[in-house]
């Protein structure tokens, strides 16, 4: 029975931990031990008393947790320094983030360890089941975000988003059809708001389907991009794993510009795919700006802002994987589980993700011949 450890995240604003008491507890329900750094769930709302209630044993210092665990569970990916604290024979489970850091790998590969991306966990239908779990925390949220920045205290325009009776309601313009880009109209639908989707991709028929009065579908274009932000209050960018140097996905300072001041602009895709040209990174501290007198909001990860659900979220989501490689082993869970197959990024410095090995043009290696020849 391998052990699990969970520790404080670092990275600046991160407020969310990899596991709740919950999942602690059905750890160590099934004797799974589990070590927990002092306050790793404090930001998050999760007790030191609520872990160790849960079976968890409260470690001093995230080093000793990195001492004592087999398997690694994060959020974030690992620094510089937490990978000098690892081990060759540790698992490692939380997100990457290559795209953006393609320096990344190489230091993970260093490391000779073994890490899963929890942004490649896919199960046999194609859904990629951490980020469809956080899309969804994203697309609610962002409406949430939109609906404060409107107020005037916030230097908005002064609008409420459903409107009321005799007063005609926000206008919000969605770019993007994926995940994260559909939940968001929907759920401006469901506000009240009148909303319109741009898709750039291929319109399916799924796309289509969600078509109602007050929600319509199209295709992105320039034309009709431009024809929409004079009236849109919110626009909401969710493109994402676009090259941003598409000249068709390129959205203007002119064309931000073209929008009222006070109007609003949560761009989710700022991190991965800064399409807008007026818009950046953005943190919790100060999570807007404005520019051509439209307010910018570019937190990249929204979902920190509400740690305590978006930790839950994640936790369940990824439980049934660690409690199989706690249970099973590396090798017995990668033969059982494709999902876990799916998001094995790399093994002992090699390379063991079709995904990666493409996108960042390095050697593959096959998983299952490394454990057979027992490299």
């Amino acid at each position: 029975m391998k052990s699990v450890g969970v520790v404080k995240e670092i990275k600046n604003f991160e407020r969310r931990v990899s596991l709740c008491p919950e999942a602690v507890a059905l750890l160590t329900e099934q004797d799974i031990p589990v070590f927990v750094e002092r306050d790793a769930g404090e930001p998050s709302g999760y007790s030191d008393e609520a872990y160790a209630q849960a079976g968890a044993t409260i470690v001093p210092s995230a080093e000793k947790v990195f001492r004592k665990a087999d398997i690694m569970v994060k959020v974030q990916p690992l620094s510089s320094d937490e990978c000098e604290l690892t081990r060759e024979d540790q698992i490692f489970f939380s997100f990457i983030n290559l795209y953006q850091h393609p320096d990344r790998l190489l230091q993970l590969l260093k490391t000779k360890t073994i890490f899963f991306s929890a942004e490649l966990l896919t199960d046999d239908q194609g859904e990629h089941l951490v980020l469809k779990a956080i899309s969804e925390i994203a697309g609610r949220l962002a409406l949430h975000v939109a609906a404060n920045l409107l107020t005037v205290s916030q230097g908005g325009k002064g609008i409420l988003l459903s409107g009321i009776s005799g007063v005609v309601p926000a206008r919000v313009l969605v770019v993007g059809s994926g995940l994260v880009g559909k939940v968001a109209a929907v759920q401006a639908w469901h506000t009240g708001a009148d909303v319109t989707l741009l898709s750039v991709k291929n319109l399916n028929e799924e796309a289509m389907t969600m078509e109602k009065d007050g929600l319509s579908v199209e295709m992105f274009s320039r034309e009709r991009l431009e024809s929409l932000l004079p009236g849109t209050d919110v626009m909401i960018v969710a493109v994402q794993a676009v090259k941003s140097n598409l000249p068709d996905l390129r959205i203007s300072a002119e064309q931000v510009a073209m929008m009222e001041n006070g109007s609003v602009i949560i761009d989710l895709s700022v991190e991965h795919s800064p399409i807008v040209e007026t818009s950046h990174v953005t943190s919790l501290s100060q999570p807007t700006f404005v520019s051509q007198g439209v307010i910018h909001y570019g937190v990249p990860n929204i979902s920190a802002t509400i740690p305590k659900t978006a930790t839950r979220v994640y936790a369940r989501t990824i439980l049934p994987f660690i409690i199989k490689l706690a249970r099973e082993g590396l090798s017995t869970s990668l033969d059982s589980s494709p999902e876990l197959l799916s998001a094995l990024a790399s093994y002992k410095g090699k390379v063991t993700n079709r995904v990666i090995s493409k996108r960042f043009d390095t050697a593959f290696f096959n998983i299952f011949d490394l454990l057979e020849l027992k490299l």
